[in-house]
């Protein structure tokens, strides 16, 4: 069975603005930062010549000075994304999936299945075309499966 809206509370710390982000089934998650691989990851068969790639930070310009908030004006390509929101899914399953208002423009990422912490960061695949995302932006939604 799904939890729905105020059942999630208890998972998810760090929310920004709870009216806004519970929805009937899971909870939106909101983006925090933005990194793009900037170097090569190796990976061979036993894991004694890995090395993880780099990874550089994008930072959010803001469109006119006064504005509060910057976007972050991505070019098609792949990204990794950090959460505002910190979520321990202590019993049962939990899946983060793309909000269609994200995917509906050709950009995405996979879903991500955990239990415990979630420690994995969406690998967001941006259209050719481009994204922009403002801070704090909804991108992603929770579901807990108990």
């Amino acid at each position: 069975m799904f939890l729905f809206g105020k059942e999630l509370e208890g998972y998810v710390d760090g929310i920004i603005h709870e009216e806004t982000q519970l929805a009937n089934i899971g909870i939106d998650l909101t983006v925090d930062g933005v990194k793009k691989p900037s170097s090569p990851t190796d990976l061979d068969f036993g894991g004694s010549e890995e090395k993880s790639g780099d990874l550089e930070v994008v930072e959010p310009e803001k469109r006119s000075p006064g504005d509060d908030y910057g976007w972050w004006n991505l070019e098609g390509g792949i990204y990794i994304i950090d959460f505002n929101e910190e979520v321990s899914v202590s019993k049962g399953l939990g899946i983060v999936v793309p909000l269609d208002r994200m995917t509906s423009g050709g950009s995405y990422h996979h879903p991500i299945v955990f239990q415990g912490d979630l420690d994995k960061k969406p690998v967001l695949h941006v259209n050719s075309s481009g994204l922009n995302l403002k801070e704090n932006a909804r991108l992603s939604r929770l579901v807990v499966w108990t």
